[in-house]
């Protein structure tokens, strides 16, 4: 008696597909962790934008209320999340510059050009200073003060951008960030650092950095500095790339799908065909009396 055919959905249950279907889920669901991992990260950047946006808006205000105002924010919790909650706050602050103690930061590229951004203390008065970008400079103009770029003389008001002071980072890859060398005058760094640039200079540092807000120049007004560029507040990759992981997460199943099907026709088709193999016909018994 001939055996019962095998069901086709058997052949997908070998051990190398069962291989497969496991890769092919696990393929799955980090493709559509990493796409909801990129979503989560343009949502965060709509929320800071907006943010950003509303401090823009905002007109200048002496750098005391901002720090006031930051400080206010802390003890209610409200920049709990926030990195730099000083970031993108537009302050006026009245000093003289002192050139003789700016020094540079690099790496600034401007229209592909390698250069530096001249950073100069504004000592304000109370006898505290504040670093202020004031702007570009080409890279050959690698030596402090600048001749070529000088501060304005005399006592000043400045608009600007405050931003938390820059640290090193910290952590498993700190060994591969430039690093500004310890126990030196330091005319060149990587980071604006309060702390570290304060060593160097004979007043107190206020614990961040500005970027000078300055009024747009006539076109063909090349005067250094430049002024740095205007902040601008986009959405970034992210959506795009949520977008392209979640189309291979398609990809992935529809094309596994079409695997299993095709083999599953395959077992189907040679299931048929052994069934029709092994079918016999009885023979015809002679009535009797015939031969």
């Amino acid at each position: 008696m001939a055996s019962p055919p095998r069901t086709p959905w058997r052949s997908l249950l070998t051990p190398a597909w069962i291989a497969g279907h496991l890769l092919a889920i696990a393929v799955v669901v980090s493709f559509s962790n990493f796409g909801a991992w990129q979503l989560r990260r343009h949502e965060q950047r709509v929320e800071q934008n907006a943010l950003i946006e509303a401090r823009l808006a905002e007109p200048p205000v002496r750098l005391e209320t901002a720090l006031a105002a930051v400080e206010a924010e802390r003890r209610a919790s409200a920049n709990a999340g926030d990195p730099d909650p000083l970031a993108y706050r537009r302050v006026r602050v009245t000093g003289h510059f002192d050139p003789e103690h700016e020094v540079l930061r690099r790496p600034v590229s401007r229209d592909g050009t390698p250069g530096f951004h001249v950073v100069t203390p504004l000592v304000l008065a109370d006898g505290s200073a504040v670093l202020v970008e004031r702007g570009w400079v080409p890279q050959q103009y690698d030596r402090v003060p600048l001749d070529a770029a000088p501060p304005p003389a005399g006592e000043v008001t400045i608009d600007a951008l405050a931003f938390a002071g820059d640290r090193p980072p910290s952590g498993a890859w700190a060994a591969l960030a430039p690093r500004d060398p310890p126990d030196v005058v330091l005319t060149q760094v990587a980071y604006v650092d309060p702390v570290r640039l304060a060593e160097q200079v004979p007043y107190p540092l206020q614990p961040l950095r500005l970027v000078l807000d300055a009024e747009p120049r006539p076109p063909g007004d090349r005067r250094l500095p430049l002024p740095p560029v205007a902040p601008e507040v986009t959405l970034g990759p992210h959506l795009g790339y949520a977008i392209q992981w979640y189309g291979f997460v398609a990809v992935v199943v529809i094309g596994y799908a079409a695997l299993m099907r095709r083999r599953y026709r395959e077992a189907a088709a040679a299931g048929a065909g052994a069934a029709g193999a092994g079918t016999e016909v009885e023979p015809v018994s002679a009535p009797p009396g015939r031969p």
